[in-house]
């Protein structure tokens, strides 16, 4: 075995690719050229520039970002001129991506780069999908990206690296999106949550219905814009099939005579104008835990939980109901909550309607939909694409229905800008790009993903305009739903009864738990009001003070431990403190002059601000603990 391959191989951090490569044979074998120094031939082109091969990689280099919270991706090793460059100078992680083996193996025979390899912050990668895990595995709420690539590899990759480098982009947006929910959306999902416990009490699990329509077909209906053009299709052939409806879309249908057998909603806001006015006492509602009150208020045949594994709140209504919710997922958006409650029911051809997740000839919503002013066009101005309201009163009353009147105006126009911030471009049927919102290209990996792992369903996308879904079959609604016959009429099972004397005894454990946790925040808040002014006293970093400052990390570690279940509740409305401090204390290398203070402030505000919301949080739960006994 070459030397220099087997320290390569060795310094290798995947065992997977390093048995790879122990038993791999050329495809085509790389040819080592002279050009002005070393280049690499393959498939007749030159991996480096004929100039100056490493001027090159230094260039791409210059012009990027080096800073803390700044991860590279090269693109391609080539003859490892720009890797060793990144690597060299990186203040956060390098992730190499080289799709060919022939070259990954050619350049670990031909250059040692143990020196790289070695370093903790540098990751190796081959399979695609394995990089984007990683990334939506490991990277922080600051952190942003840029990937490096050599002319070459653009090139000779053109058919699948723009495509890549979205998905890429989107892997960190789906990482941040996560982090934006936790930041300011989990503490309210929760209180919502548990403010819904005794009613969530009077609903069917999903698990009720499970494998019921084996056979039969299912048209999930989105507030899309092409939804108008299948509305008489809908129409016609709405008693052959089983229709779920997004809240959005649920005016659309009404308007039009169309009555869907099953409404979706999740918000955890008020969205009740979705529905307003509509007639929905002979539809089943299925929603969330964490769905706001008056949607699960709302006067409905039945009403269904979805109790999805992955949203956290969701997870702990499961947990102390003894309810397995195994395989039920939401994703943060209600269309996937829909395909996947349709999964589990056993549809074996599940039909998208209105699925879009686009922005199609100027419109963002469907005619009649509760956000149909919402428009999508090219200003020509600020030479880009532009979200507005035709109709901004209505836009913003549709939106914030509970604000005061002189609040929802600005409300809206801020919700505007932030639409426009997230504005994203994405590949559309045709194969060309077109308009969307950062959240749906990531619903787009999402529901992909997600359709690859399904087996013996058939899935039909029918917008023949919108963004494309792999794993999703692309026919219009006219060619497929022609073949659907009259849909059985199925009883369910209903008998469903909640142990309320189990979920009682462990909604007591839980406000246990928080209790204790309130009573550490209390204690530690002192704690480091004192360590303040100790400090603020005699600015001296001696041993004491280090071991006090360690006290209360060791304790707010404790706190945040993910094993630790006992304090589970307590992290899900402490999380935007509990992200702040982990940013705080990740940049401190040392403790001096300058970060002892800050390190200590950092502490003092965690425990200060987490003690109200946990005070706050245990209020809610006995109010909800006292609901559901006086119904016992």
């Amino acid at each position: 075995m070459n030397k220099v391959f087997e320290k390569n191989i060795n310094a290798l951090k995947d065992s997977n690719l390093r048995e790879k490569l122990l038993n791999y044979e050329y495809k085509e074998k790389p040819v080592l050229a002279a050009t002005n120094g070393y280049n690499i031939q393959y498939q007749g082109r030159y991996l480096h520039s004929e100039e100056n091969p490493l001027a090159e990689s230094q260039i791409i280099i210059n012009n990027s970002k080096n800073i803390v919270d700044n991860i590279h991706i090269v693109y391609g090793l080539g003859l490892g001129y720009l890797f060793q460059l990144a690597v060299r100078d990186a203040k956060d992680a390098v992730l190499l991506y080289e799709p060919n083996l022939d070259i990954l193996y050619n350049a670990f025979t031909l250059v040692d780069f143990t020196n790289e390899l070695s370093k903790n912050n540098v990751f190796v990668f081959t399979n695609f999908d394995k990089l984007l895990d990683f990334i939506a595995n490991s990277t922080k709420r600051n952190t942003t990206v840029e990937i490096l690539s050599l002319p070459s590899y653009r090139e000779m990759y053109k058919d699948v690296f723009d495509d890549q480098t979205k998905k890429l982009e989107l892997a960190f947006g789906s990482v941040l999106l996560d982090y934006e929910y936790k930041r300011k959306r989990l503490f309210n999902t929760t209180l919502t949550a548990i403010k819904n416990l005794p009613q969530l009490l009077h609903e069917l699990p999903v698990n009720c219905y499970e494998d019921l329509y084996s056979g039969e077909t299912a048209i999930i209906v989105s507030a899309g814009p092409t939804l108008g053009e299948n509305i008489e299709l809908l129409k016609k052939y709405q008693d052959n099939v089983t229709i779920f409806s997004v809240g959005t879309a649920v005016k659309t249908l009404a308007k039009n005579g169309i009555k869907p057998d099953y409404l979706c909603i999740i918000e955890s806001y008020d969205c009740s104008k979705q529905v307003e006015g509509v007639d929905l006492s002979d539809v089943t509602l299925i929603s969330e835990p964490y769905t706001h009150k008056n949607i699960h208020a709302l006067n409905t045949k039945t009403k269904l939980l979805h109790i999805s594994a992955n949203m956290p709140i969701s997870q702990f209504f499961a947990d102390i109901a003894n309810i397995n919710n195994y395989g039920y997922l939401a994703q943060g958006t209600v269309s996937f909550m829909a395909i996947n409650t349709a999964v589990k029911m056993g549809f074996s051809k599940i039909i998208l309607v209105g699925q879009d997740l686009a922005y199609i000839d100027g419109q963002c919503y469907s005619k009649d939909s509760v956000y149909e002013d919402l428009i999508c066009q090219y200003n020509s101005d600020i030479n880009k694409y532009e979200i507005t309201a035709k109709d901004i009163k209505k836009y913003a009353d549709a939106t914030f229905p509970n604000r005061k009147e002189d609040e929802k105006i600005p409300a809206a126009e801020k919700r505007l800008q932030y639409l426009n911030s997230k504005l994203y471009f994405v590949k559309g049927i045709d194969g060309k790009s077109i308009p969307t919102e950062a959240g749906y290209a990531s619903f787009i990996r999402h529901i992909s993903n997600y359709a690859k792992q399904l087996e013996n369903i058939e899935l039909i996308n029918t917008s023949m305009k919108g963004a494309l879904i792999e794993g999703f079959e692309n026919k219009p609604l006219e060619d497929v739903i022609k073949e659907c016959t009259n849909k059985k009429k199925l009883i369910p099972n209903q008998q469903y009864t909640y142990n309320k004397e189990l979920i009682v005894s462990n909604l007591n454990i839980t406000l246990t738990n928080l209790k204790k946790c309130l009573e550490i925040c209390n204690e530690c808040g002192k704690y480091a009001s004192r360590l303040s002014m100790d400090y603020k006293r005699n600015k001296v970093i001696d041993k004491d003070k280090l071991l006090r400052i360690r006290h209360l990390i060791e304790e707010y570690t404790k706190l945040n431990n993910y094993n630790n279940k006992e304090s589970l509740l307590f992290k899900f409305v402490t999380a935007p403190e509990e992200m702040e401090l982990n940013d705080s204390l990740s940049r401190v290398k040392d403790y001096n002059e300058k970060t002892t203070p800050k390190v200590i402030q950092s502490l003092k505000d965690y425990y200060e601000k987490t003690n109200p919301r946990a005070a706050y949080t245990i209020a809610t739960l006995e109010d909800s603990i006292k609901e559901i006994e006086g119904e016992k």
